[in-house]
């Protein structure tokens, strides 16, 4: 009798710890900072440490349930931080720069490998997945693609995410695969039946060997504004691994009902050699006609460079120049502004490391 209750308390145990086994949670995360010297045609100059300029800084929390038959939920809590401030997760003070949010994503879902994943709250869209991919200085102060205009949710940085948000991404099929978003833009109900802002994305990728190719397309509904006027972008993107590198290019359309379309399209590379390093090179142009402007385009180029000291710790250095013709508006950032008809450079050099 005693033997039976042993081998049972045996069994209990061996199916509690699998229950356990098939739930997980995992904190990750970046930490970037680095030097800063920023100097503008019209005289700005500033000298600081920042965070964010080679990679966001943030801290995240994903995990995973397996509920049986292939299905799992799965969920992720993620957070701007600022390491060369006084500020902790979820403070005012935490948004940086470069993104200028405090929480990156925040969602709840299902995943199955036969139908897809289906996640629900604040989301980092179709459209931040496609401008943080075919960039290879996405996501820092480098970005060129980001400095320019012609974009509100195509965009690797804050625009890309959306709060009251709902995605399904599908699994590959023959190397293709999709993602349909859809986005409340207002909470609140108006004094008038307008205020039902929404959004809606659509984005298709393929990617055979070193080949990958992108499109997405995205319609704001902007319901909540007297003019009622949408906001159609849209998104053509293709890189190809040579081994010896990897090419980058994209182009990029925005239009709001009523006015004259604005564009972009950049051109990047990035060069391993020695193991180790690696040079990334990147050119962009925007051309803005909305509003009857004229001369008022912008291009910036950037080279960069990164050396792995581990597979989670990177040193790097940058260059970003920034030319704005006449009437043009572009900025590094809110703190790197400049003006109109000026050239901009911003230098930077620091370490990221990934925990």
């Amino acid at each position: 009798m005693n033997n039976k209750i042993v081998v049972l308390g045996g069994v209990a145990a061996l199916l509690s710890a699998g229950a356990v086994a098939q739930s997980s949670a995992q904190v990750y995360g970046v930490i970037d900072v680095g030097y800063v010297h920023f100097r503008a045609a019209d005289k700005k100059v500033m000298n600081t440490i920042d965070n964010g300029m080679n990679q966001p800084s943030r801290i995240g929390f994903r995990g995973t349930e397996d509920l049986g038959n292939g299905l799992k939920a799965v969920f992720v809590l993620e957070y701007n931080i600022a390491p060369d401030q006084n500020s902790g997760i979820g403070d005012a003070a935490s948004r940086t720069r470069f993104t200028g949010t405090q929480a990156r994503q925040q969602y709840v879902g299902l995943s199955s490998g036969a139908y897809g994943t289906v996640v629900a709250g604040r989301l980092q869209t179709a459209g931040f997945d496609f401008a943080c991919t075919y960039n290879p200085v996405a996501g820092g102060a480098f970005n060129v693609t980001d400095r320019m205009k012609a974009a509100t949710i195509v965009v690797c940085g804050n625009g890309g995410r959306r709060d009251n948000a709902v995605a399904w991404n599908s699994p590959s099929f023959a190397g293709f695969s999709f993602a349909v978003n859809h986005a409340r833009l207002t909470e609140t109900a108006g004094t008038t039946n307008k205020n039902d802002a929404s959004a809606n994305l659509l984005s298709v990728s393929y990617v055979n060997a070193g080949l990958r190719l992108g499109a997405v397309y995205s319609k704001m509904e902007m319901r909540d504004t007297a003019a009622d006027d949408d906001v159609r972008e849209y998104g053509l993107g293709a890189i190809y691994d040579f081994g010896v590198l990897k090419t980058f290019a994209m182009y990029q359309n925005w239009k709001v009902d009523g006015q004259s379309s604005d564009s972009k399209w950049a051109l990047g590379v990035a060069v391993p050699f020695l193991e180790r390093n690696t040079v990334k090179l990147a050119y962009g142009q925007n051309r803005i006609r909305s509003g009857g402007l004229s001369n008022a385009d912008a291009q910036a180029w950037s080279v960069a460079y990164n050396y792995d000291l581990s597979k989670r710790t990177q040193l790097y250095a940058g260059w970003t120049h920034l030319s704005n013709e006449r009437n043009a508006t572009t900025a590094f950032a809110s703190d790197y502004v400049v003006g109109n008809g000026a050239n901009g450079d911003l230098l930077a050099f620091g370490v990221s490391h990934k925990f």
